[in-house]
């Protein structure tokens, strides 16, 4: 009979699809920052043309 994994063996390896899932997130991540930019996310309340502050 073989074993398929001895008790000190190697740790499982960083697969394909794991490599994969953590390239998509980071390029999620990009663009939802890209966006959180590019709509003024972190200046808080907009300025309106009278120039009062709220939504």
């Amino acid at each position: 009979m073989k074993t398929t994994a001895s008790a000190g063996g190697e740790p499982p390896s960083f697969g394909i699809g794991q490599f994969l899932f953590v390239v998509v997130l980071a390029v999620i991540l990009f663009l939802l920052g890209q966006g959180m930019v590019r709509h003024r996310f972190h200046e808080g309340g907009r300025v309106h043309r009278n120039g009062s502050t709220g939504q």
